[in-house]
């Protein structure tokens, strides 16, 4: 959290420019849970309203279960104060750079968690992921809903050219048995030998097929084998129905994805919301959760062989029915529209 607060300090200025240049042009604005300290500021001072949106586990107080990085307990009491910690924790890392903006721009200091001021105007705040892995709370006020995942309908992708698979994977695809699909998307996976020595191992003491996808990052002696075949990003809608099991890093929108296609999963966590997921994942019986400081090749064949058993299969194909049967983006429309309107 420490890291990504510093990121956005050093990009403060051009940011707050930009989203005060385009805030003057609309009437209304959704913005994402992450600049709210940009965007709930100028909100306030122009006078507009403001919906939020998440794409990762919420951060809102409920009784009915702990945030999930303090997952040691559950009950009523311990599970609220968790949230009030992290409230807390965040407050303290933008506190400065909150009352500072909000004096730029003519507002009142803030002496109140920025958060419980957010929510006491009560926006909508729209939670863009799965209400299959992620239910809706009962004790949440009504301003706070859970959309389903966002997914654009079929019929605006048909013949769109990202969905099209290039001839050479085409080709490989078609050479034998469905590869388990691995890729750590814009997550930079830090230890490239780490990585390219597990892929080795695997590909060494099993006969998987791996199509390895490696996203922003730049790997430069990945074996050559027949049984592999690298590429630095697929469409996941067109690939992931070929595949037989989905390693990656755990992020909201591929792990829906993954499930939509009915894929077992391995999710290798690094930071943020990614171990959240891979504590859902396990304790719904979707797969294997492999945090990245204790992933070596035994533990990863290992997954291999576990997420393919007929049990997680099975649960699998009823979250990846429910899931494809959650209208997500229809939800999410509906619900701006009414608070707009």
């Amino acid at each position: 959290m420490k890291y990504f607060f510093k990121v956005l300090h050093d990009i403060k200025v051009p940011l707050r420019k930009s989203y005060l240049d385009g805030f003057d042009k609309v009437d209304f604005i959704i913005a994402n849970a992450a600049t709210l300290v940009i965007t709930s500021a100028i909100a306030e001072k122009q006078n507009k309203k403001l919906v939020l949106s998440y794409f990762m586990p919420p951060v809102v107080s409920t009784a009915e279960f702990p945030l999930a990085d303090f997952d040691f307990f559950n009950f009523s009491w311990y599970n609220k104060l968790t949230y009030k910690l992290a409230h807390t924790f965040y407050w303290k890392f933008v506190k400065e750079e909150t009352n500072e903006f909000r004096q730029q721009l003519g507002l009142p200091v803030l002496k109140e968690n920025l958060l419980y001021h957010i929510g006491k105007q009560k926006p909508l705040v729209v939670n863009s992921i799965s209400p299959t892995l992620f239910p809706r709370p009962n004790d949440w006020e009504e301003n706070h809903k859970i959309t389903g995942v966002l997914t654009i309908p079929n019929k605006y992708r048909e013949n769109h050219p990202f969905d099209e698979i290039p001839k050479a994977l085409s080709n490989w695809l078609a050479e034998g048995e469905k590869p388990v699909y691995m890729g750590f998307g814009s997550n930079g996976v830090g230890n490239l030998k780490k990585i390219t020595a597990i892929i080795n191992d695997i590909l060494t003491k099993t006969n998987q097929r791996i199509l390895f996808c490696t996203g922003w990052s730049v790997f430069e002696n990945l074996p050559a084998h027949k049984n592999l075949f690298v590429t630095k990003y697929v469409n996941h809608e067109a690939i992931l129905p070929k595949c037989k099991v989905g390693i990656f890093h755990g992020g909201a929108g591929t792990l829906a994805t993954m499930l939509r296609n009915n894929l077992p999963i391995v999710i290798i966590s690094f930071y943020t919301d990614q171990p959240t997921w891979g504590k859902i994942v396990e304790r719904m019986n979707l797969g294997v959760h492999i945090p990245i400081k204790k992933l070596n090749a035994h533990r990863l064949i290992s997954a291999l062989t576990k997420v393919q058993t007929n049990e997680i299969r099975d649960n699998v194909a009823i979250t990846g029915r429910q899931i494809r049967n959650e209208n997500g983006l229809e939800n999410a429309i509906k619900e701006i529209e009414n608070y707009f309107s």
